[in-house]
């Protein structure tokens, strides 16, 4: 009796294991920026913070950062847009957004 409630209790684990992997949210996309294209801007995009390459209205990635639990500060930043010109300066303003 004792082994059929282990052996019930590691299948139910094993079950509850890959329930859990195939409901986890899909991975942002991150690997799209690159370093040949140097003049990036931070934006809103649907409520959350964007790279969008200058020029270009489709953003390179959309990060799961919530602009509106922003401060009120960074909020203004983003809805005019923060141009970066290096790849140094965009990590590290995303850095400031927590990314």
């Amino acid at each position: 009796m004792k082994k059929l409630i282990i052996a019930l209790s590691t299948i139910f684990c094993a079950i509850l294991i890959i329930v859990s992997i195939y409901t986890l949210p899909p991975k942002e996309k991150t690997n799209n920026i690159s370093a040949d294209s140097c003049n990036y801007i931070i934006s809103d995009y649907g409520g959350k913070v964007a790279v969008f390459e200058e020029n270009n209205q489709s953003p390179v990635v959309v990060y799961e950062i919530y602009t509106h639990l922003l401060p009120e500060n960074d909020i203004e930043l983003l809805r005019k847009g923060i141009k970066v010109s290096s790849l140094s300066q965009l990590q590290s303003r995303l850095e400031d957004f927590g990314l």
